[in-house]
């Protein structure tokens, strides 16, 4: 049996803009995970714990995951970032350097 993709009016368009959108989400996961990177290596902290950061920067700035880790990547390169970004990012790695490694729970 031969799965055929749906034909009409507009279907080259609908495949166009799912491309458009995986290409946007897979482009900005690939971001994320650089950043968990840089900050693990940077920060100290075990992989996990730097998406953790990204995360708690993200939800205290009220701004997307992926657009935390693009700052990150800027300040990786020397890039200058919004003064709001530094400093939240610098609390939150504080907050996570001086828990004990054992702990499994953060607090913010």
């Amino acid at each position: 049996m031969k799965l055929s993709s749906p034909t009409g009016p507009g279907t080259d368009d609908l495949e166009r803009s799912e491309h458009a959108r995986l290409r946007r989400v897979l482009a900005a996961r690939a971001t994320i995970n650089m950043a968990e990177g840089a900050l693990a290596v940077l920060g100290h902290l075990p992989i996990g714990e730097a998406g953790l950061v990204l995360a708690d920067v993200a939800r205290r700035l009220r701004i997307d995951v992926h657009l935390v880790a693009e700052h990150v990547l800027n300040l990786v390169q020397g890039i200058a970032v919004p003064d709001a970004v530094y400093g939240e990012l610098h609390r939150v790695l504080d907050e996570y350097r001086s828990q004990p490694p054992d702990s499994s729970c953060r607090t913010t």
